[in-house]
């Protein structure tokens, strides 16, 4: 349950060895790279920046991009949800990946891709353009005048107009009666709800006649297009011919775009390739050099050191590793090192933040409390079998992706505990099946559907949830231990978990007031219980405001204090505590470096702040609430798989198609509700962690160990052992 040692190194190397070196440093994958172009100016004179260039790669890549995208648009075969949802991906050797670069000519595929992708745009743009001309000359397509015709003139103006029909007859009356001789009214197509028309209108009228027409309900429309000759149902059959062509074309661009994707396994892994060199040219902006030499620094794992060193002097003859110590004011990266049976935890951890130097890896803690609150939140024994094979194949088929194993290993472990939990409460794919098969029924422990099987669920849920709360406050005791401040951990977690101890304790005595057959401490330890939460309450009271806890000497008086009101308040000996205390009391108020009147103010700010600590307890009580979550989510997920069932068994009826119908309701309902309810139970689980348990102890804040490796953005490139004699 500790971070990795980490060492700082620097390298130095002939100029010659530069790329060989960061070929090397990249397949190893062990050693972060620290920036030193901003800072090591005066620490190595006579080295400088190398800027790298790489503009040629950075368009290598902007071309592969392009294509690949333009190619996507055409790509009827999709991922699988749980590829796609963990980014699973495809393995690829790195011999395979070298002859590609080698020997393929992207440029060919990329060029054509570029031009199909232009015509298909500017196809596009104008077969918008012919609709909307289309739109323009449809209510025109019976008029039997050729296009060219219907323009103004010098001494006329040609208004094309709509107008609502029902309005039509009492426009025209109105046109003949207050524009006689000046406007020549036509209409041109008319349906249910709109006319068209066209007027000839002398210059003078125009203006009158566009507010007639307004008036009226209609509107002015646009003039026909000025490049139209000929009759409007002439243009409008050139119109749909062109849009013909253009679709046919257009599916000839898409038929092409699709042979082409069988470049695309090709494409993306020279994407890689080259995204690795993108790489390892922006590391080697990080270095610094004179003409003949370079020179960087790093961290590394303490562990990997030696490894990391063979490796370089296997590759190249001239090159120089060291330690080196970190400037004053430098902080190590963090990286997580646990055994092997923690490391699926580790996948929480860095969804929260990871821990900074000087505090505990909280992984160890963090796996059998979230394993078995998912397993409680799922509650169900056939979905905890169906995750545990679903990823145990994930696993196999995907063993080449490190950074799934880890999470596929802690839905696994999800999936015993779920098992456990769901033999515990009779789920199997639903309460049903347990209520009818004798064996599984007398595995249950808790009955879901009986008042005291809930009681015994939530009683149950929250016991887990106040362990967890105790080990965070004792964590936190451990943490200031280790980084000196045992005193300070003393007097506030110590006093704190002394209160939580009481509290536990005359809970786990008093949980058969509320089940008569359920486990629980002797009720005799009930008074106990008490007893021990007075005192705590009382070392909270006396022990929340400590202004130098590493001065035991200064703690004594309100030692004496509280126990002096521990055994005035918990025993017969009232006289011995009530002395104790008052000389306790009196200690206190004795004057040192302060009168008394000060002394008395700080007891009273002491005592006050104390107070305002305790209350604190409410704030622990609901915390502890909180981790009914995971029983109500264990509940939940019994009577969606439930309801299921029974719409699958209404289906029956019907002797055929009742059959089918059964089928696909079970697989398919049971197959949502695993998906719904698992994701519940993990971001459930999880936030308990982060919103309940973290934040007693875990402070995080620590930067990520980054090491200097091969990324891939389409492939998963098949690790290799570096050669003893080379690349």
């Amino acid at each position: 349950m500790s971070l990795a040692r980490m060492q700082k190194v620097r390298l130095l190397g002939h100029e010659s060895e530069r790329d060989r070196v960061l070929t090397v440093l990249q397949d190893l994958g062990v050693l972060q790279i620290v920036d030193l172009t901003s800072k090591k100016g005066q620490a190595l004179p006579g080295f400088r920046p190398k800027a790298p260039t790489t503009n040629d790669i950075e368009a290598k890549l902007a071309d592969l991009r392009y294509t690949l995208e333009f190619l996507a648009r055409y790509d009827t075969e999709k991922k699988g949800f749980i590829q796609s949802f963990f980014n699973l991906k495809d393995l690829i050797r790195p011999e395979e990946i070298e002859q590609i670069a080698r020997t393929y000519d992207y440029r060919t595929v990329c060029q054509r891709a570029r031009e199909l992708d232009q015509e298909s745009i500017e196809l596009r743009a104008e077969r918008a353009q012919l609709e909307t001309r289309r739109a323009e000359l449809l209510p025109w397509r019976d008029l039997t005048i050729p296009i060219e015709n219907l323009r103004s003139t010098r001494a006329t103006a040609l208004v094309l107009g709509r107008v609502p029909t029902e309005r039509l007859s009492d426009l025209q009356r109105a046109s003949q009666s207050q524009l006689a001789g000046l406007a020549v009214l036509q209409i041109a197509s008319a349906d249910e709800t709109s006319s068209y028309l066209y007027a000839f209108v002398l210059k003078d009228a125009e203006e009158a006649f566009v507010k007639l027409l307004a008036d009226h309900g209609g509107e002015r429309l646009p003039d026909l297009p000025p490049e139209a000759h000929g009759l409007p149902r002439e243009v409008l059959e050139q119109i749909e011919r062109r849009l013909g062509e253009i679709d046919a074309r257009q599916q000839q661009i898409s038929q092409e775009a699709t042979a082409l994707l069988r470049e695309k396994p090709k494409l993306q892994a020279l994407y890689d390739y080259l995204y690795n060199e993108y790489l390892k040219a922006q590391a080697q902006a990080q270095l610094l050099g004179s003409p003949n030499t370079f020179v960087l620094e790093g961290w590394v794992r303490a562990s990997d050191y030696e490894r990391l060193t063979q490796a370089l002097q296997n590759n190249s003859e001239a090159v120089y590793i060291e330690s080196i110590e970190p400037e004053p004011d430098e902080v190590p990266p963090v990286a997580l090192e646990n055994r092997r049976l923690f490391q699926p935890a580790e996948f929480l951890i860095k969804l929260f933040g990871l821990p900074n130097q000087k505090e505990l890896d909280p992984t160890p803690f963090v796996l059998p409390f979230f394993a078995i609150f998912f397993g409680i939140a799922l509650t169900d024994a056939g979905y905890g079998l169906a995750l545990i094979l679903i990823f145990s194949y994930l696993k196999r088929r995907y063993r080449h992706k490190r950074g799934f194993q880890p999470f596929a290993n802690l839905i696994i472990l999800g999936g015993v505990s779920a098992v456990i939990a769901g033999a515990l409460t009779g789920g199997w794919f639903g309460p049903d099946l347990a209520a009818k098969v004798e064996f599984l029924k007398q595995l249950a422990l808790f009955n879901l559907e009986e008042p005291e099987g809930l009681i015994g669920f939530l009683v149950f849920s929250l016991a887990l949830g106040f362990i967890q709360l105790f080990l965070g406050n004792l964590l936190e005791l451990i943490d200031k231990a280790r980084q000196g401040r045992f005193w300070e951990g003393l007097w506030n977690e110590g006093s704190w978990l002394v209160l939580m101890t009481g509290l536990g304790i005359a809970g786990g005595a008093g949980i058969r007031s509320i089940m008569a057959n359920a486990p629980s401490l002797p009720a005799s330890w009930m008074p106990i219980g008490l007893e021990i939460a007075l005192i705590g309450a009382i070392l909270v009271v006396l022990f929340s405001r400590v202004e130098a806890p590493e001065n035991v000497v200064e703690q004594l008086p309100w030692l004496l204090i509280a126990t002096g009101v521990s055994l005035w308040s918990l025993t017969p000996w009232r006289l011995s505590g009530q002395l104790l205390a008052l000389a306790g009391l009196g200690w206190a108020l004795v004057p040192r470096r302060q009168s008394i009147g000060a002394q008395a103010r700080a007891l009273v700010g002491r005592i006050g702040a104390g107070l305002f600590r305790l209350y604190g307890v409410s704030g622990l009580v609901g915390d502890v609430l909180s981790y009914s979550r995971i029983m109500a989510l264990g509940i939940s997920t019994g009577l969606i798989a439930k309801a299921i069932n029974q719409l699958a068994a209404m289906a029956l009826g019907a002797p055929i198609a009742g059959v089918v119908a059964f089928v696909a309701i079970v697989a398919g309902g049971q197959a949502f509700s695993l998906v719904i309810n698992s994701l519940g139970a993990f971001v459930h689980s999880a936030r308990l962690h982060y919103v309940e348990f973290f934040t007693k102890f875990y402070e995080a804040g620590g930067r990520a160990f980054q090491p200097f490796t091969r990324a891939s953005v389409y492939y998963d490139i098949q690790e290799q052992t570096l050669s003893s004699k080379g690349g």
